[in-house]
């Protein structure tokens, strides 16, 4: 069958679904297949040939997937409903994928969702109203209630000043100044002071924060935290409707707490006098900014405040607020304004000269402390009245505190704080090496350079001790000699190592037991063994002993070697039914092979029958 090349390139190349396909041109490069197949077919005078089965056949080979996938995609698209179901497997994803990639489609959804929201209040504001609500309504109720308090608290002072003399002295001075006489009045009569500000975790009731003003009297801070949020809590279940509104003043005598509720914390602040009602305002500031710096810390606090030790700072500025009753206003006198003005000057020459003798004294003292040895310091200065004071410091070195009174410097205004350390220099080792060691009266210890030496005796075990304990100092440290220490231990050991092993045990001819004269030597050699494990103990020693079995030359050679393990195997015996531990007891047989004399005499052979102890010791 003689098919074109070129025209079945052509036909599969426009195979493709593509909506560009020139029907025509494919009608005839079909054709010209089929002439080929079947020479009988002929083209029309259109120039596209007839139907033929075997034409039609042919197209469903060729292009039969392609047919069946662009009807199941026609079906799809002219079908709304399930073109909505494919439009919405994909559409998430492509979203949130161009989304990710590029801002531009967030850029191009903003106006219509904007639209849409617009249209959404415009048809139906109720449902804005109602997400708002429950926000708004107790923000705008606390703001008017705070303004009409803040209202009554003028408006009271006012009239109870108003028809006094020093009402009238007031009103003079607001006249002169151009200040409303409410004002004034506040000014006079308001006198307050911040003396404590908690931040109280709200979920858990833990105290985050406590900032006290100098000289305030407080309990434990932790202590005050749980309470407060005790009381809140009873009192929001002892009245319904509460819900969770909180108590947010209570006065008890001249003092008042006022409670500022935020989203994870609560300000608690103490306050002690008449303060204003803006203060709430200063108050409610305060928390905000902390809220806003700190909240994903706030939010996940579990009890650990360390996280947040910065809050701290910024409570400080709430023990700040405070404000002094003003004294009455005087006529203006030439001769008592230049006593007021030399009063003034003085004060100011006596506080200049107090600040340099302060700062002067403090710049001696944290000269005095840089020469310590385990301390050093990383900053020193003066922040809000105080000299503060930072670094490290040896737990063995010296109290920085004791050396105020040296230099002068007021303990109430410095505040230290010290991370732990552990410094190399020799002193401070040695301090800490006579604390750990126990270190007995007839040690001594003497610093040469950079180096420790150790002088006097000491028993074993403390050598021991010391010998371990300098093993395991850190680089760097300085070098500790020990040997110059004499072992107590080693004259008491080897005397009664000696004794035990001057000790024998005769025996009869032929007998594997000792005679019954050997029962006193047997008792004294069983109170010798025990006091030698007992020393030895002490001492973190091993002892060894060795129980030999000797016989003497008369007999066979292999009855001799029995008779003395047996010999040996006695004495042992006995020795544990003495007390004895018998796993410090070892023993062998030496038959005839080390006699204590080498004559064939009776008196010789009876020197050789006998059992002897060797002692060993093992560090």
């Amino acid at each position: 069958m003689a098919i074109s090349t070129a025209a079945l390139e052509r036909l599969l190349q426009t195979s493709s679904g593509d909506a560009s396909i020139d029907r025509q041109a494919l009608a005839r490069l079909l054709a010209e297949i089929a002439r080929n197949v079947d020479a009988s077919v002929v083209a029309q005078s259109g120039g596209i040939p007839g139907f033929d089965p075997r034409l039609e056949h042919l197209r469903k080979l060729l292009l039969g997937q392609e047919i069946e996938s662009l009807s199941r995609l026609r079906a799809k698209i002219d079908d709304p409903e399930q073109l909505t179901g494919v439009v919405s497997e994909v559409l998430p994803a492509a979203i949130a994928r161009a989304s990710a990639r590029d801002t531009a489609l967030g850029d191009v959804l903003a106006p219509a969702l904007e639209r849409a929201t617009q249209n959404s209040i415009r048809n139906d504001p109720h449902t804005l109203i109602n997400i708002l609500y429950p926000l708004i309504l107790p923000a705008i109720r606390k703001s008017i209630g705070e303004a009409i308090d803040g209202t009554f608290q003028s408006l009271n002072e006012s009239l109870k000043y108003s028809l006094s003399w020093r009402g009238l002295q007031w009103r003079w001075e607001a006249w002169r100044t151009g200040v409303p006489f409410a004002a004034v009045v506040l000014k006079h009569t308001l006198v307050f002071q911040v003396e404590h500000a908690f931040l109280i975790h709200r979920h858990t009731g833990l105290l985050i924060a406590h900032v006290a003003a100098d000289q305030a009297a407080s309990q434990d801070p932790q202590i005050v935290s749980s309470m407060l949020m005790a009381i809140q809590d009873f009192v929001r279940d002892s009245f319904s409707g509460a819900g969770q509104q909180s108590l947010d003043s209570l006065r008890l005598g001249d003092l008042m707490l006022w409670s500022e509720p935020g989203p994870f914390a609560a300000l608690v602040a103490v306050i002690r006098g008449n303060p204003p009602e803006s203060l709430h305002d200063d108050l409610q500031r305060l928390l905000s900014r902390i809220h806003a710096q700190r909240g994903q810390a706030l939010q996940a606090f579990d009890g650990d405040s360390s996280t947040l030790a910065d809050v701290g700072a910024q409570l400080q500025e709430c023990v700040q607020w405070r404000q002094q009753a003003s004294s009455a206003p005087t006529t203006k006198r030439p001769p008592l304004a230049l006593i007021i003005g030399a009063a003034l000057l003085a004060l100011l020459g006596w506080g200049l000269i107090a600040w340099w003798r302060d700062a002067h004294a403090f710049r001696r003292y944290v000269e005095l402390l840089r020469a310590q040895p385990g301390i050093v310091i990383t900053d020193s200065d003066r922040h809000h009245g105080n000299w503060q004071i930072t670094g490290l410091r040896d737990p063995v070195a010296i109290d920085p505190m004791s050396l105020l009174d040296t230099v002068g410097v007021d303990p109430r205004h410095v505040v230290e704080q010290w991370q732990p350390y552990q410094g190399l220099n020799p002193p401070l080792v040695l301090k800490r090496m006579v604390a750990v060691l126990n270190s007995p009266s007839s040690i001594s210890f003497s610093i040469a350079g950079d180096q420790i030496v150790a002088h006097g005796s000491a028993s074993l075990g403390w050598l021991h001790r010391a010998r371990t304990y300098v093993a395991n100092l850190p680089d760097g440290a300085p070098r500790v000699d020990l040997t110059q220490v004499q072992d107590l231990s080693k004259g008491a050991l080897a005397a009664l190592r000696d004794a035990i092993q001057s000790k024998t045990i005769r025996f009869g001819y032929n007998e594997a037991l000792p005679a019954p004269s050997e029962d006193a030597l047997l008792d004294e050699l069983a109170g010798e063994l025990q006091r030698l494990e007992a020393l030895a103990a002490s001492q973190n020693v091993t002892p060894r002993v060795t129980v030999t079995g000797h016989s003497d030359a008369t007999g066979k050679g292999t009855q001799n070697l029995s008779l003395s393990l047996a010999r040996a195997e006695a004495v042992r015996a006995l020795l544990k039914k003495r007390n004895v531990n018998p796993d410090l007891l070892s023993i062998r047989g030496a038959g005839p092979l080390e006699p204590l004399e080498q004559a064939a005499t009776d008196a010789a052979r009876s020197v050789n029958r006998r059992v002897s102890l060797t002692v060993s010791v093992d560090d």
